[in-house]
């Protein structure tokens, strides 16, 4: 595997389910991301659970590819194989590059605060500016915000879609019913 091969991103059709596993892909990027940065160096890809959604998340009025949950202690006391959970939109993600997979990834992961050596804990880093301070310096300002306007507009054009078929399928419905 050269060093940006990754596992294909599967055919997901959701239907009745909001959620499916992503491991398989995620997790190949995620050690990739800890080998290659400094900055998420000291994360362990094996204690987070990666899935693929289909609901837009926004930060700060503009969409993410995906967003970053920290479990919680009472979460943990019931099954304490994850710390935290990253979710990543499958329509978005499927149609980046692997480039854009690595930044935009290597953002969420910049959310993850592991406190330090004397401290030691499991929290939820706040963006700067809504960008990583890290992630800006590592991959240059004009890539990470190249690669978020791509992430924004890509959301911006499935969102105005779904509300065209709603409104087509609508109008259809309403010329069949007075037929």
């Amino acid at each position: 595997m050269n060093e940006l091969e990754f596992p294909a991103t599967p055919e997901i059709i959701f239907g009745d389910f909001h959620y499916f596993d992503a491991d398989e892909e995620l997790i190949c990027i995620s050690k990739y991301i800890k080998e290659k940065t400094t900055h998420n160096a000291d994360i362990d890809p094996a204690r987070i659970k990666y899935l693929y959604t289909d609901k837009m998340q926004k930060d700060g009025g503009r969409y993410t590819v995906g967003h970053l949950i920290i479990r919680s202690d009472l979460e943990k006391m019931v099954d304490d194989i994850y710390d935290y959970i990253i979710v990543v939109n499958y329509e978005i993600w499927k149609d980046l590059d692997n480039h854009n997979k690595i930044i935009q990834f290597d953002k969420i992961l910049c959310g993850i605060d592991l406190g330090t050596l004397d401290s030691p804990s499991l929290k939820k880093k706040a963006t700067d500016s809504r960008e990583y301070i890290d992630n800006l310096n590592f991959f240059g300002a004009t890539s990470v915000l190249e690669s978020s306007e791509l992430v924004n507009l890509a959301a911006q054009r499935i969102v105005d879609k779904k509300k065209e078929d709603r409104k087509i399928a609508k109008e259809l419905r309403t010329v069949n019913h007075y037929e």
